[in-house]
């Protein structure tokens, strides 16, 4: 094969090093494990973000408004977290402060002895969390 110019041979050449270039930034695609990792890790931490949510509602329900150490949590977690997992873990928290709120309408030793079940679900996903997936 002939190039009859040099601009055409200039053009070749460029774009064969921006096709190598490409090939050398973009990630390797995850194995099926990888994702599967990828993905219960997410379900892991909305279930958090969920019961956060909760023990969020329980703990301004019977303490007051004064009282956001739940939601501190939660912040905390999106500042780890962030990007694109930050609207499923608010969705996920703001879904488990309404589903409590259906459920516990006044404060009540029911709803008191509830956080407490609250606190040691999240401390229980916490652990899981730390122990699946510190790698």
């Amino acid at each position: 094969m002939a190039v009859r110019s040099a601009p055409a041979l200039v053009c070749l050449v460029l774009a064969c090093l921006v096709g190598v270039a490409q090939a050398q930034t973009q990630p390797p695609p995850l194995s099926e494990t990888a994702q599967a990792r990828r993905a219960q890790y997410g379900d892991e931490l909305r279930q958090l973000a969920q019961v956060l949510g909760g023990a969020h509602y329980l703990r301004v329900l019977c303490v007051g408004r004064g009282d956001q150490s739940w939601r501190q949590f939660m912040t905390a977690m999106l500042d780890r977290e962030g990007g694109a997992r930050r609207t499923d873990l608010v969705d996920g928290f703001n879904a488990g402060y309404r589903d409590i709120e259906l459920r516990f309408p006044n404060c009540s030793p029911a709803a008191q002895s509830y956080e407490t079940e609250l606190k040691n679900q999240g401390m229980r996903l916490a652990d899981t969390l730390a122990a699946r997936h510190s790698d």
